[in-house]
């Protein structure tokens, strides 16, 4: 069992796969020199950290590797720590050692571990990335497994049955998990597994080694040749957003104009077939239209001057600043200063309880009220609303 520190992402990290693997030109623009974090991200950074401790605490990796931290030790430099937190990485350190525990019960061998394990990847200077956790059993021939934390809400699939392609990042991480060890540990069948608690998705993909190092010779390393081209194309797609040049990319403006010019019909309105041949586009059209006004608030606030567009304050909200004073200057009118005490929201609640025992203290008392409508295509895995019209009510 094993544990390294984590590496940051690269040009061809795996993480972004998804990106370089369709869009050769997304390389020569995530170059890795400016690489930006976000909370979201951040915080998904600070939960794989605590699980790793926990992880490593519970596989007692502590008593002979004098690198590895404890959980306390850990949660001490976790700017971010809260409860929702410690929760993420409880529930992922149970997931994976039930993993374990499981191989160990059905092949009555010790499997090896890593956790955390940085993999270098051979077919670029700066390729890389950093496994959660990679599990192979010797049973059968030999099973690879590899889990993949995820802190998101957006739904992240190791296999997506639209495409009939299983998770690019995961795969990467799956062969060269393989290749670091296959002198060793022989492998017949790979399986990737997302574990995503924040929405209830845990789903996994299994393929016999022989799929994946397919993918390695047909998709992954022509994929790496068309990046090194003098001058390499640009295919825009849903995972632009993901690159650091979606606001500044012609292909993708030139793309996501002609939608819109398709639009411009010489008729007065527009058919329901009109719409639903527009609708697979807007999420796009949308996220580009934010992405491209993103880029130009950061232009301006770092001093550039627009020649048509300027930076204004929105309608702000007046805010106390000496609650003391405001508490004298109405009890001397007689007027009462305070709020009316009310119960704080289930979000806040939550926090407070733990979402481990929330339901079991105070569930009796809480409706689940169901979420705004949105329109999603068929392949959604999501149960179809039952829509009662007016006309049946």
């Amino acid at each position: 069992m094993s544990r390294s520190p984590t590496i940051h992402s690269r040009k061809y990290s795996p993480s972004k796969s998804s990106t370089w693997l369709n869009c050769p030109l997304s390389t020569l623009l995530n170059d890795g020199s400016s690489q930006e974090t976000n909370p979201q991200a951040e915080f998904g950074t600070q939960c794989h950290e605590l699980g790793a401790a926990l992880i490593s605490q519970s596989l007692n990796l502590l008593d002979y590797d004098s690198e590895v931290k404890s959980v306390e030790d850990v949660i001490k430099e976790l700017d971010m720590y809260s409860e929702e937190m410690q929760e993420i990485a409880d529930g992922y350190a149970d997931f994976v050692i039930q993993t374990i525990e499981f191989e160990k019960k059905r092949t009555d061998t010790e499997p090896l571990v890593v956790i955390e394990q940085h993999l270098d990847m051979d077919f670029d200077d700066d390729a890389g990335g950093t496994l959660d956790c990679g599990i192979i059993s010797s049973l059968d021939g030999g099973t690879l497994t590899v889990i993949d934390l995820k802190t998101g809400r957006t739904p992240v699939y190791a296999f997506d049955s639209e495409s009939g392609l299983f998770n690019s990042q995961l795969g990467i991480y799956a062969l060269y998990f393989y290749k670091a060890y296959k002198d060793l540990y022989p492998v017949k069948k790979v399986r990737l597994v997302i574990y995503q608690p924040v929405i209830n998705n845990t789903n996994d993909h299994e393929m016999p080694i022989e799929e994946l190092l397919q993918f390695e010779s047909n998709v992954l390393i022509p994929a790496v040749k068309r990046t090194k081209a003098e001058n390499p194309e640009a295919h825009p797609g849903k995972y632009c957003r993901y690159c650091a040049g979606k606001a500044i990319c012609a292909k993708r403006a030139e793309a996501n104009k002609e939608i819109i010019q398709a639009l411009k019909k010489p008729v007065t309105t527009m058919t329901d077939d009109d719409i639903e041949a527009l609708l697979p586009h807007l999420d796009e059209v949308i996220q580009y239209a934010k992405d491209v006004m993103e880029f130009a608030i950061k232009k301006a606030l770092n001093g550039h001057r627009w020649s048509k567009y300027k930076l204004v304050h929105t309608k702000g909200s007046r805010k106390i600043t000496d609650e003391e004073g405001v508490i004298k200057a109405c009890e001397q009118e007689g007027i009462d200063p305070y709020a009316p005490k009310k119960v704080a929201g289930i979000t806040e609640l939550t926090k407070r309880i733990g979402k481990s025992k929330v339901d079991g203290l105070i569930g009796a008392y809480i409706n689940m009220q169901l979420g705004p409508l949105v329109l999603v295509p068929k392949s959604d895995p999501r149960e179809e609303a039952n829509i009662i019209e007016e006309g049946d009510k």
